[in-house]
């Protein structure tokens, strides 16, 4: 049976209703950076609040 890497989760807000929204995050070291819009490149997730707005968080 093959494992999954353990992940941490990390708590953000969300920039349209400030509601936290907990996400996977890669490492626990990872700056993260919440943004309304997709960026051309970069290593990020897509998130959905507890009120249902989506957002993307980067990890840096």
């Amino acid at each position: 049976m093959a494992t999954t890497p353990k992940r941490e989760l990390a708590a953000v807000s969300c920039p349209y209703c400030e509601r936290e929204t907990a996400v996977s995050i890669p490492t626990p070291d990872a700056e993260l950076e919440v943004r309304r819009s997709v960026a051309l490149f970069g290593d990020h997730t897509t998130v959905a609040c507890p009120d249902g707005h989506s957002f993307w968080v980067y990890f840096c």
